[in-house]
């Protein structure tokens, strides 16, 4: 077999990949989060804590390290171009003060530049980390580079893509295992029979998924009994993940959700609480690296109050700045709650509106937000910032039902954040909407391509709905900055817009006219934009004589 300039010695996998020699020396483990391709990135969400785990969980076997190939990482020229449908509405040479996206771009190193890490590294195993579905290409990239510095690298993959897609995976000549569900004990187990060379007890290990003899071994969807174990932060570079100017880092208190709505991919997986002993001590060690911000990435974070009381108990008085992205479960919450979490350092709260339509949430089987809309009184009067997310294009929905979710968040104390419905892997409403084979369809699952599940959402559609949410936000924020505005025209002599003239223009423009236009920097001209123009009069129909209120501050305009 080849070496292509290893030196070390490696895990001889046969023509079978399950079939290992024997091989007992100290195994190295490179566990590699891969870059992905889009429109953007979120670089405030993508601590690898799913590595950080499995690192911890096998670090005393054998010699670990993380790659995360896509943390720090600005906009780059894509190895492949992506989407050219999506030209009309995504540019850059327009300019506009609701811009939305400019162009599809790479986040994170360029193939040559992971070769080069996989080569200095010289790991045994290669582990990447494939949870997103519309970025598996990325992931299995990852898997091809490292088959090609050695094809004796053995390579493995997990996550939620890896656990829906086990055998498209494994079908593609460059995945050796695929480990389904929760981690951390596959993967330990995995490392302990190749250094073994125990091929025999591989079928035996949970969650694993593999080629053997011709035929295709499944393993089971695998859920941990111990979810105390306290992931390895020390392997990643504090300075690396900031928040602003703090460092952070993604925290569980528990894990799983015993609901499904019919929109979610997430694997089912029951909802179990971690002790609060090693919450207490996972806290510690995070004091002790120097990181002084925490996303609680739960998917249930408050679901058991009287738990989620002790949790917040543990955290009051660190110090810690406070978040939880990934959304809070209005059911449970009231004012003692809410209380509690700003004495703890919360300043910032995310909710799941979906939508204002009880009709909506009967059918996507949600529970519809009533004590949400109770809370909203004493929200608007309290300290916090809240951010409240919405969906467009759910299958069923209507574009008058987005109209009044929209005109009912201007009039409250509150930004709101858009997702553009795609049919997520996993999900109930995926098998009935992609049609065909699923890997000819995961490209699109994905917001920013603005796919069209339902009949009333063409393209053209969505991208003005994301263009009147951009103009609602812009709003807001001159709104907060201008106290002395009365009515939504005053804005127009706010001093943000006033320093640039053709921002000013496009907004006037806008209020005149009820059109979108943006300023061709390439042309030296306004051009207008694709756009509904029905709708975008209908929401303004809307919204007109109504009380839009600021994100920051109870400032109101008349529209």
């Amino acid at each position: 077999m080849a070496e292509k300039g290893r030196s070390t010695k490696t895990l001889n996998v046969q023509a079978v990949p399950a079939v290992v020699s024997c091989y007992t020396g100290v195994v190295k483990v490179l566990l590699v989060q891969p870059p992905i391709e889009d429109f953007y990135d979120t670089s405030i969400r993508t601590y690898p804590l799913g590595l950080s785990y499995i690192a911890a969980r096998v670090r005393d076997i054998c010699d670990v390290a993380i790659l995360d190939c896509r943390t720090g990482f600005g906009p780059r020229h894509p190895e492949d171009e992506g989407f050219p449908e999506l030209a009309p509405y995504y540019r850059d040479d327009r300019q506009t003060p609701f811009s939305l996206f400019r162009r599809y771009a790479r986040y994170g190193m360029a193939g040559r530049e992971i070769e080069a890490a996989i080569r200095e590294a010289r790991p045994d195993v290669v582990a990447i980390a494939s949870s997103i579905t519309a970025y598996s290409r990325e992931a299995r990239k990852v898997a091809a580079i490292a088959k090609g510095v050695d094809d004796g690298i053995i390579t493995v993959m997990g996550g939620t893509h890896a656990t829906l897609f086990p055998g498209q995976l494994l079908g593609g000549g460059n995945v050796d295992y695929v480990v389904r569900g929760e981690g951390e004990t596959p993967f330990f187990e995995l490392t302990v029979a190749l250094a073994s060379g125990n091929a025999g007890s591989m079928t035996s290990i949970p969650g694993l998924s593999f080629h053997r003899c011709g035929s295709l071994h499944i393993g089971g969807t695998h859920i941990e009994d111990d979810i105390d174990l306290i992931p390895a932060r020390d392997l990643l570079p504090v300075e690396r993940y900031r928040i602003g100017k703090r460092p952070y880092t993604f925290l569980l208190t528990s894990r799983g959700c015993p609901f499904g709505c019919s929109f979610c991919g997430k694997p089912p997986v029951p909802y179990r609480r971690r002790a609060l002993q090693s919450i207490e001590k996972e806290l510690s060690g995070i004091e002790r690296l120097g990181i002084t911000s925490i996303d609680f990435e739960d998917d249930m974070l408050n679901l058991d109050i009287p738990f989620f009381h002790r949790v917040l108990d543990l955290v009051k008085g660190r110090g810690f700045v406070l978040s939880a992205m990934n959304g809070l479960y209005s059911h449970t919450l009231d004012t003692a709650t809410l209380t509690k979490m700003r004495d703890a350092g919360f300043s910032r709260l995310n909710f799941s509106l979906v939508d204002t339509s009880p009709t909506v949430h009967s059918t996507q089987r949600r529970r519809y937000p009533a004590n949400f809309l109770g809370l909203l009184d004493w929200l608007e009067s309290s300290d916090f910032l809240v951010e409240t997310h919405f969906i467009i294009g759910l299958p069923g929905q209507t574009p008058r039902e987005i109209i009044d979710t929209m005109t009912f968040l201007a009039g409250k104390r509150m930004l709101p954040g858009p997702s553009v419905y795609y049919p997520a892997p996993g999900s109930p409403l995926f098998d009935d909407i992609r049609g065909g084979e699923a890997s000819h369809f995961f490209p699109m699952t994905r917001s920013s391509v603005m796919f069209q599940a339902n009949p009333l959402f063409p393209r053209e559609t969505t991208f003005t709905f994301m263009k009147l949410l951009r103009f609602m936000n812009v709003v807001k924020a001159l709104i907060d900055a201008n106290p002395g505005a009365s009515a939504l025209v005053d804005l127009a002599h706010a001093d943000r817009l006033k320093k640039n003239p053709r921002d000013l223009h496009i907004f006037t423009s806008l209020l005149r006219e009820r059109r979108f236009l943006w300023f061709d920097t390439r042309g030296n001209d306004y051009v207008e934009e694709p756009q509904d123009h029905a709708l975008v009069a209908a929401f303004f129909g809307a919204l007109e004589g109504m009380t839009i209120k600021g994100f920051r501050t109870s400032n109101t305009v008349r529209a």
